[in-house]
């Protein structure tokens, strides 16, 4: 079955817990992850993961490295609605 793109939603979440709980949630809800990079923007390093699950993708980008301030992973969804609200719950 192909899901219409309009049955998709694209939404960008900053969420103030740690990424090992972000992740923890994501592969509860049956993702799974098939990439990751290190990515280099702003003199800043990120670890950027990529989670699939049918025709849903979700990305969790996380900063590395020496910081003085509270980081917080940017998690973006390409997935269906309940998707959405169930990390956004965790906001």
């Amino acid at each position: 079955m192909i899901m219409k793109p309009d049955k998709l939603k694209m939404k960008s979440l900053s969420l103030y817990i740690p990424v090992e709980s972000v992740v923890k949630e994501i592969t509860q809800l049956g993702f799974t992850e098939v990439a990751s990079a290190i990515v280099i923007t702003d003199a800043k390093f990120w670890i950027k993961r990529v989670f699939k699950k049918n025709h849903e993708y979700i990305t969790v980008s996380d900063e590395i490295g020496d910081a003085d301030y509270l980081r917080d992973p940017i998690v973006t969804i390409c997935g269906k609605q309940k998707t959405v609200k169930a990390l956004r719950k965790m906001e």
